[in-house]
């Protein structure tokens, strides 16, 4: 071998022993290569020392490659690429595997291909990396979102265990609160039942109502309400069905009636305590009771003896007998002169009738009061407070009233108002 060749060989075997040196470096996860890769370094090592030592003793011995070092070198090398494959091949690394070089690849070419490779490598486990760290930073603004969520919930839910413990405590109290007075009320219902008839006698229903009495001013008042809008409404209708009268005269009549039912009730109460204040003062006349009547003297009674005749009478209110109450009030009605048309057809028309027993009902529960309570129409001037108008009035204008459609029922005379008179106003 001439000397240029020689030192293009020793020049490639340098090379060759920097690259397995690269190779060390980029194959140290790998323990079979980099074991591989050791002995060979150690060997090339080897034999550039020796051909060293041979140039300078004299001279370099002229051997072929297949006897040379240089050939024992590509034998061993050839060798420990079938021991590494085969070692790859038992360990089930085949997507490991490194393409076979023929001979025309040298070993410059392998390793820039494996730099390559972890090159790739290594950029596609940044780019992971990367996105491993973004999601973990999401997950951390996301826990951080969630712990600041849970703080508030505790919070409200701390607040509504203290609510509904104090709503519990206002539960309590109001509960025995209640048993007290259910206690209270049953002690005085007792002391109330255990008492002489005298003291439940009320000297005046304008301070308190008996609840157990059925005919008290609240309920005559809605039963007052009821009236006017069932009985007088079928009155109405029937009076415009069998007349020819215009609604204004027959919505007068019915509360010119109405008002003479009231003044009957009056009349009975009236009579009914001069006759007794008579009979107290003269029980002999009680024989000509009902064939020649009592003398008109209206004698005067004591306070608690017309309280209990009235008491007497608001217990027993249901049993009257209206067709008394119908017939003075028709009287009085022909009397007045007001009317005539429609009072000779009082009795004739059943609806009318009907009415009229109601109002004497209704208005015969008002004298009985105590006080009585008032029935009037007796106001000139509208008042929003005290009257409403009839649907066919101006809104616009109702300053004077021309007539009343429903009489004003207060508690009694001057006294609170119980129920809104209807007005014709203009």
């Amino acid at each position: 071998m001439c000397e240029s060749s020689k030192k293009d060989l020793v020049s490639d075997a340098k090379s060759f022993l920097d690259s397995l040196g690269n190779v060390f470096v980029l194959k140290k996860r790998d323990a079979q290569s980099r074991h591989l890769l050791s002995q060979a370094k150690t060997l090339i090592e080897a034999l550039l020392a020796e051909n060293q030592r041979l140039s300078s003793g004299g001279g370099t011995p002229r051997i072929g490659r297949s006897g040379g070092s240089m050939g024992q070198l590509w034998v061993k090398l050839d060798e420990m690429k079938r021991e590494n494959e085969e070692l790859k091949r038992q360990l089930g690394k085949s997507h490991e595997e490194r393409p076979v070089t023929g001979k025309s690849q040298g070993p410059g070419e392998v390793i820039i291909s494996e730099l390559h490779k972890s090159k790739t490598e290594n950029s596609s486990l940044r780019a992971e990396l990367e996105k491993v760290q973004k999601t973990v930073q999401e997950m951390h603004t996301i826990n951080t979102n969630l712990q600041d969520e849970y703080k508030r919930l505790k919070i409200s839910l701390d607040a509504a265990n203290r609510s509904l413990e104090n709503s519990r405590r206002e539960y309590k109290s109001m509960e025995t609160n209640l048993n007290t007075a259910k206690s209270e009320n049953e002690a005085l219902r007792q002391r109330l039942c255990s008492s002489p008839a005298k003291a439940v006698i009320r000297r005046d229903n304008r301070q308190f109502e008996n609840i157990n009495e059925r005919c008290r001013p609240s309920v005559i008042a809605m039963k007052y309400d009821t009236l006017e809008s069932q009985e007088w409404v079928d009155a109405k209708e029937s009076l415009e069905d069998t007349t020819n009268r215009d609604e204004e005269e027959i919505v007068k009549f019915l509360c010119f009636m109405l008002m003479k039912t009231f003044e009957a009730s009056q009349s009975v109460y009236d009579k009914l305590q001069s006759t007794v204040s008579v009979l107290l003062k003269h029980p002999t006349l009680a024989e000509s009771v009902g064939q020649n009547g009592l003398p008109p003297v209206k004698q005067g009674l004591t306070d608690d003896l017309r309280d209990g005749i009235l008491m007497a009478l608001r217990q027993n209110f249901d049993e009257i007998e209206t067709s008394a109450f119908v017939k003075i009030a028709v009287a009085l009605a022909q009397k007045s002169g007001e009317f005539p048309y429609f009072v000779s057809s009082c009795l004739e028309n059943k609806t009318l009738s009907r009415y009229l027993h109601e109002c004497a009902r209704v208005t015969w529960q008002m004298v009985i009061q105590t006080p009585a309570m008032c029935l009037t129409t007796n106001d000139t001037v509208f008042n929003v407070d005290r009257h409403r108008l009839w649907w066919s009035c101006d809104k616009g204008e109702k300053s004077n009233i021309n007539f009343f459609v429903w009489p004003a029922l207060y508690d009694y005379e001057e006294g609170a108002l119980m129920v809104k008179g209807c007005v014709h106003a203009s």
